[in-house]
């Protein structure tokens, strides 16, 4: 059963989120297409309609990130707590394997997005480039390579720091926003308009938290290693330890409240 409800889950949420793959691949269609254009055409005109193309694509990259962050977040607050959340929790499951399985189809097609929107960016600067993928390749390796050097860090640390910023800055976008949908369920009116708010709510008090606590790490770190040590492994382990921690946080919400303050409207 929970196998055919994820199944389901990936069905119902890629509706809309496949439209703007699609999307996304003709705008990275029409770039190479116009950058081919004012290359052998050789017009003035072409290489403007390049620009201009270049400017639909970026706008194209943003809406398709956000616009199927959105159309996530809507459908997991449709289908857990409006009137279809009826028909939902009649399911012969948990409340908190429901909760589960909604969580992981949203958040393999935010990584699938994040994926394709780099995947679709990286393509077109090899285009542009005039290299191969391989060269392209070694090219960001030596200059991922530099950086963790500059930050006085081993490359394999700084390659799972980025991983785990990238997918779990998806994971906490997400429950921030499936959190406070679950705190506005405590309302007895404008349960929407209350979530809302809560998810601004939520947003602000942790990044004042997280601001708060790392400064105060930050201080006892400075008293203890003063200037011996290199902060940078510190900073960043501490800033991966917060989004952890937010994480967990904001999954507990919406545990505690599917499990024992589910309210529909």
């Amino acid at each position: 059963m929970l196998g055919k409800l994820l199944k389901q889950e990936l069905k119902t949420q890629g509706k809309t989120v496949f439209v703007m793959y699609g999307v996304l691949a003709i705008a990275t269609l029409l770039t190479i297409v116009s950058y081919f254009a004012g290359r052998f055409a050789g017009a003035r005109i072409f290489s403007a309609i390049f620009v201009v193309v270049c400017a639909i694509y970026a706008m194209t990259l943003v809406v398709t990130v956000v616009a199927n962050f959105i159309s996530l977040c809507f459908h997991f607050y449709q289908s857990m707590y409006s009137a279809q959340g009826y028909l939902t929790h009649t399911l012969p499951m948990k409340s908190t394997q429901i909760l589960h399985v909604k969580i992981v189809a949203a958040f393999a097609y935010m990584c699938l997005t994040g994926i394709l929107s780099i995947a679709s960016f990286v393509t077109i600067a090899i285009v542009v480039d005039g290299q191969s993928f391989a060269s392209f390749f070694q090219v960001l390796v030596k200059a991922f390579c530099d950086t963790a050097q500059e930050l006085g860090v081993s490359s394999v640390w700084f390659a799972l720091f980025f991983l785990l910023l990238f997918f779990l800055g998806f994971l906490n976008a997400l429950l921030l926003f499936f959190a406070g949908s679950s705190i506005g369920q405590l309302s007895h009116r404008s349960k929407g308009a209350f979530g809302i708010a809560a998810t601004v709510g939520l947003y602000y008090a942790s990044q004042i938290v997280s601001l708060i606590g790392f400064f105060i790490g930050s201080l006892i770190y400075a008293e203890k290693f003063g200037t011996v040590h290199n902060p940078a492994p510190w900073a960043m382990g501490a800033g991966s330890l917060l989004l952890i921690f937010w994480v967990a946080v904001y999954y507990m919400i919406c545990r505690i409240i599917v499990q024992k303050h589910l309210n529909l409207e």
